[in-house]
C-alpha cells in the first residue's frame, strides 16, 4: 500500500503543473489557445482535469497570468505570464 502525498507535495505538483501549462501556452501560435486545447494538454501532460483544471484557469484569470475570452473560450498568455514560467 502506498503512503499518502502530502498536501505540501500536492501544492508543489500543481504549481510546477501551472508553470508547465503556461510554459506550454507560450511556445503556441500567438500564446493562445482554447480551454479544450488546455484541458486536453493539463489532463494528459499532467494528469491534472476536470476540477482540477478548473481551480488551475480560475488562478490564471485571478493573477492575470492569462487574458481570458469568454466569446470565444479562449485564454492569451500576458505578460505577467511570461514572467511567471520565466
Amino acid at each position: 500500500m502506498t503512503e499518502p502525498v502530502s498536501e505540501e507535495r500536492q501544492k508543489a505538483y500543481f504549481e510546477r503543473a501551472r508553470k508547465g501549462v503556461l510554459a506550454w501556452l507560450a511556445k503556441r501560435q500567438g500564446a493562445a489557445a482554447t480551454l479544450g486545447e488546455m484541458h486536453e494538454h493539463s489532463s494528459e501532460r499532467f494528469l491534472i482535469a476536470h476540477q482540477g483544471f478548473s481551480k488551475m484557469m480560475e488562478s490564471f484569470v485571478a493573477e492575470r497570468l492569462v487574458d481570458y475570452d469568454e466569446s470565444t473560450r479562449t485564454a492569451t498568455l500576458t505578460d505577467a505570464g511570461r514572467q511567471f514560467i520565466a
